[in-house]
Parts: structure tokens; sequence; C-alpha cells
């Protein structure tokens, strides 16, 4: 169980008693991206958490913000969600019947021209995919979501759940137009200056609209200090201006606490003459939140419900560490020098270096960069260490005109590469094997010599850097085949 210490450390913590603090004079404020996540769980996930908000109904409050942005997007969450239930099976079963029936075409062909055996290949064929659509099925049977096209929803619970809040009146008081103004104004110079939150949306969101964060920010502080209540703030926005990330854990912003605490806190002016006290906010990610709650108030799990509450960002990144470096792996063999800065190598060799070979790498770390509706965008950071050679020309064989090189310099660096890698949830997806991506790119790299190896006998071997002297104009480390005399490198001497 969670002390007051850790509850007020800003860790995102599916250990805090929730009970004990709705005792404690807590309210609860989800963000938008919280109701309107529950359209893209799974079904049984979906409904534990429905379960779960259930429970602690007459404490929420819904800021005015939130009801404006769901009212926006729900309709199409719930018709996409429904879709996506009643039309995966048949969906998939379409596209293994395509694909058998291209090799079934191909094999007519074989089989119209004689090869032998064309028959016995056809027939093979048809065995196998028969077997992946019998697996097809025995996926989705043990996972229920046979039973659940029938009995998933029926009506948008999502919507009558948060109708059934504003009814209560369990709903914020809206700013006036001119009060949205003054936060628009405002936000616009915190953002400028990276106060969060909300500067992310600066740059992809237009008018009123990329301040909505901000907006709702301004209503949970103004509900706190009006109220003197204090706040459980659950939110699923990931983003750098709410949460600090670094592996599996989110920090919620110092800076947001620090304004929470300042701006929550009644002056001597407005409390007859008496400073009050500071206001408390516990936040959570919706999974810890749910986690929480079941925790404290006895809300049973499935046990796919276990499984996808213990699948965490760090789970899913040592199951793709290695999958996600060897997509990029032809890009960084090919293209290294985007990457390695070629002037700061010892030498090269007239003929360049065309590819390198990549002797070692390791997952350093990672960070969740993003979450944007389905799609989850990943940096990892990998320590690399890569080698090479290169050779310089030295002219054509008089008698058979064939190109003359010296043997190899060789080259080894090291140091670090930060690959993107973007994730789309799928709410029907399969959590004890979820180690798939849509794309992965390189982002940048930085390396740095730590081996050269010339090709002259005469020279020593496995030369590392700042073996040699370093010429005082460029700083480029000068040894025998860029030596300019006078203590400078070829290319800076003749300026002395």
């Amino acid at each position: 169980m969670a002390n007051d210490n850790e509850i007020t450390s800003g860790f995102s913590d599916a250990s805090v008693n929730i009970a004990k603090l709705i005792a404690d004079n807590y309210i609860i404020v989800c963000d938008t991206n919280v109701y309107l996540g529950l359209y893209r769980f799974s079904p049984d996930f979906a409904n534990f958490a429905l379960d779960c908000l259930r429970k602690i109904q007459a404490h929420i409050m819904i800021p005015y913000t939130v009801k404006i942005e769901y009212d926006k997007h729900y309709h199409a969450l719930f018709k996409r969600r429904q879709g996506k239930i009643e039309n995966s099976i048949e969906d998939t079963m379409n596209l293994i019947e395509k694909q058998q029936n291209k090799l079934k075409n191909s094999c007519a062909t074989l089989i119209t021209r004689q090869f032998p055996g064309a028959d016995e290949l056809q027939d093979e064929i048809d065995e196998k995919y028969d077997e992946l659509k019998t697996m097809l099925t025995s996926y989705f049977e043990q996972r229920s979501v046979l039973t659940l096209i029938q009995d998933s929803w029926t009506s948008d619970v999502v919507k009558e759940f948060v109708q059934k809040l504003i009814d209560d009146k369990q709903i914020m008081q809206d700013f006036t137009r001119d009060e949205i103004y003054k936060i628009c104004e405002e936000g616009e110079k915190r953002y400028k200056k990276e106060i969060p939150p909300g500067y992310k949306d600066g740059k992809n969101k237009d008018g009123i609209r990329k301040y909505s964060d901000l907006i709702l920010w301004k209503e949970v502080l103004q509900f706190s200090k009006e109220r003197q209540r204090n706040i459980i703030f659950v939110t699923d926005d990931s983003k750098a201006d709410w949460w600090n990330r670094k592996n599996d854990k989110v920090e919620f912003l110092s800076q947001l606490y620090e304004e929470f605490a300042k701006d929550t806190r009644k002056r001597k002016s407005e409390n007859g003459g008496v400073a009050g006290p500071s206001m408390k906010i516990v936040p959570f990610v919706s999974a810890d939140f749910y986690e929480a709650v079941s925790r404290s108030m006895n809300i049973p799990k499935t046990d796919v419900v276990e499984q996808a509450l213990r699948i965490t960002d760090k789970d899913y990144i040592n199951m793709i560490e290695y999958s996600a470096f060897d997509s990029i792996h032809d890009t960084l063999k090919y293209s290294g020098f985007e990457y390695v800065d070629e002037s700061a190598l010892t030498y090269i060799g007239s003929e360049g270096i065309e590819e390198w070979d990549i002797d070692n790498y390791e997952l350093n770390s990672f960070t969740m960069v993003e979450r944007d509706d389905d799609q989850i965008i990943y940096e990892l950071i990998y320590n690399v260490e890569m080698s090479s050679h290169s050779c310089d020309y030295w002219g054509k064989d008089d008698d058979t005109k064939e190109i003359i090189v010296s043997p190899d310099y060789k080259h080894g660096v090291m140091g670090q590469l930060t690959i993107s890698v973007v994730r789309t949830v799928d709410m029907l997806m399969d959590f004890e094997d979820s180690n798939d991506f849509d794309l992965s790119e390189i982002i940048s790299g930085d390396f740095e010599e730590t081996s050269y190896q010339s090709c002259f006998v005469d020279e020593d071997y496995d030369v590392v850097p700042n073996a040699y002297t370093t010429c005082p104009d460029c700083t480029r480390e000068i040894n025998t085949e860029n030596d300019g005399g006078n203590g400078f490198c070829l290319n800076c001497a003749p300026n002395h």
C-alpha cells in the first residue's frame, strides 16, 4: 500500500487506496481520452473499466471542456468499435481465403503445364490453409469474442454513463467566452515558454482547440479552489507537457504540482483574513487508476483483464527490441555515414566506405513519446558498435586494365542510435504475443571512432583515437596519411 509520501511523489501508482482518498475529500476528474479510450479497449477490459467507474460514479466530476470534446468524438468511436468486433473474424477469414485462391490459381497453372507433383502441392496448400482457419476460430473462441459479438454492447454504455453524470449535475461550470479568450491569450505566452500543460498541441492544432488542455486544467484548478476539494486526476495524454516518462514509469510534472498548490490556496482576502490551505492532486494514467480502484474496492477481474493490466510499455519493448533494430539494420549498414561524422575519422581511403558491419548492439533506454488515437510512438536508444574498411585507388594494371587498390584501412566506431517505432493498439490484439509494430525508422545517430588500422605494415596496428597529435586548427587527429608537417594536417598546413 502506498503511504502519503508515495502518493505525493507524482508517480502514477496502482497501489494507492482510492477508497481512502475518496474518504479524504477527493473528487475524481477524468480527461476526455479516458472516456473515449473505453471504446478502444478489448471487450473484457472495457467492461472491467466501466465496472470501476460505476463503483466510484458518485465521486466523479466532468469538466465542461471534457463534455464538449467527448460529444465531438464518441459517436464515430462507438460505430467503429462495433464494426471491429462484428467484422473481425469475417475480415480475417476473407483475407485468408483471398490468399488461398491466389495460390490455387498458381497451382492450376503448374498443373496445366504438367509440372510433376503439382496436384499434391495444391492438396497440401489447401490442408495448411484449413489448419490456419481452424487456428483463427480457436483464437476467438478462447477469448470469448464469438459470444461477445452477440452479448456486446447493444447500446452505447459509455455515453449512457457520461450522460448520467451530466443529468446528476456532476459537471463543472463552464467558462464564459471572455474567460476562454483570456486563457487563450495566457496560453499563447505559456506555450512560447513551454509551460505545461498543452504546449505540445500548439504545433498540430488550430484556434481554441490547441488550448483545450490548458482550459481543462484551469477548470480543475478553479473547481478545486472554489469547492475546496482534493483531486484525483486521470489522463492518458502521454505527452511531455503532462508527464515525465522513463521506461514504464510516468511522473506528473513538478510545474503542474506547483501551479496546483499555488492556485488552489485561498488568499486571506478571499477567506475572511485567513489564508486557506492548498488542495492536493493525485495523478494517474487510466490503467493504473482502474487497477487501484479494483484493489481498494474489490472489483473482480477476468484472466484476460489481469493479463492486460500486467502488460507494460517495458514488456512490449522487451519483446520488440531485437526485431525493431533488425528492421533498420540494412539502412544503417548501407547509409551509416548519415550518422557517422566522416571528418572525425583518422583517415578514409579515396575509394571511401561502402558499408558498415554492425558488430554489436544493445538497448540502452526507451521513451514513449506520444499516444494519438490507437497509435503509440516510442523512441528506442541503442548502444551500437560498427566496423568497416576503405582503400586508396592506386591506378590500373597496364596489361589487364584492372583497377588496383591499396590494402584495407580498417575502421571501428561506437555510439548511440535512436529509432522511432510506431505501434497500433487494436482492441482485439493478443496481449500474449503483442510484438508487432507498423513503422520503424532511424531518428538520429552519433558515433565516435574507437579504432583505426592502417594498411601499411610499418605502422602500428589497432591505433586508437588520440594516438597521434591533433591539428590545432581543425582539431583533426594527425597520422602518417594526413600529416602536413609542422604539426598541422594536410588541409591546414598550407595556411602556415
